[in-house]
């Protein structure tokens, strides 16, 4: 059954394509009878189901590719990168220019793919003859797919073009930017008409597809961006209270084995899947091979490491910075998912080298990132977008902000007690903020949070200085512009409506 999602995303696909593709193209006024229009394919349910599968499509291309990982990962206090790329690299050391952007453009294209394909597809289904439960659903999906679109371009560009209608090509390539926080204000409009519809729970053959758990949670965290803690708070202690979810040990969140997808503690995750008995590839990513351990030739072994007959690919990217590896306390149960040394009472024989002093070493990435059932590159790791965990924490920061910090420290101390860790004493409510702030980097690394975390608290600058010590050049020059990336220059030749973001030229 995990592999249905999937399937029937790749079916989806292909007839959203044909119908974006159609209604693109000057048509003969006797269409071929082998060809299905648009407006004749949206009259059943399954063809609607069918249509909105392929919107889910463009999740797993940008969550499942470099380019996001390097634009949420490379040049925070969490991450080091050490690869082959040098527009990476240049992330990570604040050179990038607005005309050697190439992830950047990827995730602009491919969000921007899945807009498009979703405003054709609430419009088609808004106007369909299918029953009225069945519709509201569908749309509530496809809405939370275009908010998240929109979420990820925001975060990544700031203002951006927006639109919600059904335009052609040259339409779409005049329109400049919107401000940011008319783009925030419809992702608000699409997450409230989502959740209306959406249940918090669906079948066993449909785990995957959004719920209302998911578009509220997304709601949530928009609202800390806007800093309206009291609708953040409202909205998360509403799914606390009503959702069906729960907070699990790690050992049934995170598993290298692949053996924990769709948990109780998971709102929403960008799935993959595949078929190891015949070989078979539905929908892979191959996000472990950035921070899995260097592999010994051609032998079974990683870094001086047996992991048995698996046939793994390694290309270590990313390796733990120095305080990320001391941010935890001891006993912190999450320590031995996040960083790694050893593997199954084996210890390492390598380690990646500092970047500016090789004489000093630093650990793995562990077992969070790996995934010990994948074939060479092809990973079935689903990657979590959205937890349980980060909502206590959502609710937890906003009830801060609102002075109610005793409260806030309740729910901090439900993630520190499944952490294996005591309670927090009483605390001031700038001590908590900071807390919050680095129990988000323990708690949610890896999952494409913490770029985003401290552009919105501001302070992306002084935290990339705070690490000079493992990223120098990083460390000299970041700029406050940094917190959004340059509009892909090639958007811009294509369309003289963009406008640049400050500081780049």
């Amino acid at each position: 059954m995990k592999n249905q999602l999937c399937k029937m995303v790749y079916l989806g696909m292909l007839l959203v394509f044909l119908s974006i593709l159609i209604s693109c193209e000057k048509m003969l006024d006797e269409s071929p009878k082998s060809i299905i229009s648009p407006n004749d394919f949206f009259t059943t349910e399954a063809q609607c189901i069918q249509a909105t599968n392929g919107v889910y499509s463009s999740l797993t291309s940008i969550f499942g590719d470099e380019s996001l990982w390097a634009l949420t990962f490379s040049g925070t206090d969490l991450f080091l990168f050490n690869g082959g790329s040098a527009t990476i690299k240049s992330y990570q050391d604040y050179t990038f220019s607005a005309s050697a952007s190439a992830p950047s453009y990827t995730t602009w294209n491919r969000c921007y793919e899945g807009i498009k394909n979703a405003n054709m597809v609430i419009s088609k289904v808004e106007k369909s003859p299918i029953d009225q439960t069945a519709k509201l659903r569908l749309l509530g999906e496809v809405k939370y797919l275009r908010a998240l679109y929109y979420y990820i371009l925001t975060n990544v560009f700031g203002d951006v073009p927006l639109w919600t209608d059904e335009l052609d090509v040259n339409k779409i390539s005049e329109l400049g930017r919107s401000p940011l926080n008319e783009v925030r204000i419809q992702i608000i409009y699409d997450l409230i008409d989502a959740e209306k519809g959406l249940s918090w729970t669906v079948s066993a053959a449909e785990v995957g597809r959004v719920t209302k758990g998911a578009a509220l949670g997304l709601l949530a965290k928009v609202h800390l961006f806007n800093k309206e803690w009291k609708d953040a708070a409202d909205i998360a202690e509403r799914i606390i209270n009503e959702g069906p979810y729960e907070l699990l040990d790690y050992t049934d969140i995170f598993s290298e084995t692949n053996k924990n997808k769709n948990n109780k503690e998971s709102i929403f995750e960008i799935q993959y899947s595949r078929n190891a008995a015949t070989g078979q590839n539905f929908i892979v990513n191959h996000f472990y091979t950035w921070f899995f351990p260097t592999r010994d030739g051609t032998t079974a072994t990683y870094s001086g490491v047996n992991f048995g007959t698996i046939d793994l690919e390694s290309y270590p990217e990313f390796y733990p910075s120095t305080k990320l590896a001391n941010l935890y306390e001891p006993g912190d149960k999450r320590k031995q998912f996040v960083i790694a040394n050893g593997y199954n009472g084996q210890e390492f024989k390598s380690f990646p080298r500092h970047l500016a002093d090789l004489t000093k070493q630093f650990p793995w990435f562990g077992p969070k990132f790996w995934d010990l059932t994948a074939l060479k590159r092809a990973s079935e790791k689903n990657l979590y977008f959205m937890r349980f965990g980060e909502i206590i924490l959502i609710y937890a920061e906003a009830l801060n902000e609102l002075s109610r910090t005793p409260e806030a420290i309740t729910q901090l101390n439900k993630v520190r007690n499944r952490a294996n860790l005591s309670n927090l004493p009483a605390l001031p409510q700038d001590e908590v903020r900071q807390y919050i702030m680095d129990e988000r980097a323990r708690e949610l690394v890896g999952e494409f949070q913490r770029k985003w975390d401290l552009m919105r608290w501001g302070n992306l600058v002084e935290t990339v200085r705070s690490i000079a010590n493992d990223n120098p050049v990083g460390a000299q020059n970041v700029k406050e512009y940094h917190k959004f990336f340059p509009i892909p220059y090639d958007e811009i030749v294509k369309n003289p409506n963009l406008q640049q973001n400050d500081g780049y030229e």
